[in-house]
């Protein structure tokens, strides 16, 4: 009797429970985002009212007055968007050079015996540790001698070299998740290797592909220190360069670099929220095994 009816405390304190269990996690999530989204929102509310607004002592919140002046600049300059259009050619296709050929590098390293195939694995993942900076000199080299300097395809190889090491080890613990008996049973049935790798593990491998290709993506549109380096004058300039030349001696143009960066930053919001579940299921792919 006085089990039972412990039980029945127990049970009627659960919902208690709960509930302050779930508004302290709901008061940190709403902190945390609040932190998180405040420099967006800044980020946002500067590029739309006048710099007196932005500086004054106290600042405002809000904007008292919108003005679309910075866009007007930025939409009415044809090198601008130039800029955006070469940000955009240089990251899908450092994301696309990386999702092929990762998962062919990762496809080779889970399914077939290679001599060395640990050392090599870390010897790629080395290459995350070297700091680009300090390969700056030889690319630039490489990039005069083999005639490619100041392309596209320099920029894009350079980013490639980067983004695919952790591009194959990404791609290969999603692939050792992938049963090898399905792609037996399809060569059993008369299908060859390629086939078995077409009809068989790229479909299962779309959630790692996602969460790769976004990855390098991401890799190549924040690029830098190789977009100064391998390219120039203004024909070939990403966006985060020529954010950088709104910077000068005398002046400093808030209002378009805020809504330059509004600019480059809400389309990878939108990209990210939209393929958050396929990027999360392909960074998290392998991390757990039966």
């Amino acid at each position: 009797m006085v089990s039972a009816l412990g039980h029945l405390g127990r049970r009627l304190r659960m919902p208690r429970y709960l509930t302050i269990y779930g508004v302290i996690t709901a008061i940190l999530l709403a902190i945390g985002l609040i932190v998180v989204l405040f420099p967006i929102a800044w980020m946002v509310f500067a590029s739309m009212r006048p710099l007196s607004e932005t500086f004054g002592s106290p600042p405002a919140w809000f904007p008292r007055e919108v003005t679309s002046t910075a866009y007007t600049k930025i939409f009415s300059d044809p090198r601008q968007l130039r800029y955006q259009f070469n940000t955009y050619i240089i990251s899908l296709s450092t994301a696309i050079l990386s999702v092929g050929l990762g998962a062919l590098a990762a496809y080779g390293f889970s399914r077939f015996k290679i001599w060395g195939a640990e050392f090599i694995l870390l010897s790629i993942m080395a290459l995350q540790m070297l700091p680009g900076v300090s390969i700056i000199i030889p690319f630039y080299n490489l990039a005069r001698r083999a005639g490619v300097w100041n392309t596209y395809l320099a920029m894009i190889m350079a980013d490639t070299v980067f983004a695919l090491a952790i591009s194959i080890w990404l791609l290969k613990s999603y692939i050792d998740s992938i049963p090898t008996d399905l792609e037996e049973a399809a060569m059993v049935d008369g299908c060859n290797r390629f086939q078995s790798l077409y009809r068989i593990v790229l479909p299962l491998l779309a959630p790692g592909l996602v969460g790769t290709a976004t990855f390098a993506f991401l890799y190549a549109w924040n690029d830098f220190v190789f977009a100064t380096i391998l390219r120039d004058g203004h024909d070939l300039m990403p966006m985060t360069v020529a954010i950088g030349n709104f910077f000068t001696q005398a002046n400093r143009d808030w209002n378009a670099i805020m809504a330059l960066n509004t600019m480059a930053t809400l389309p990878l919001i939108a990209i990210f929220v939209f393929l958050q579940r396929w990027v999360i299921q392909g960074m998290t792919a392998g991390a757990l095994k039966e």
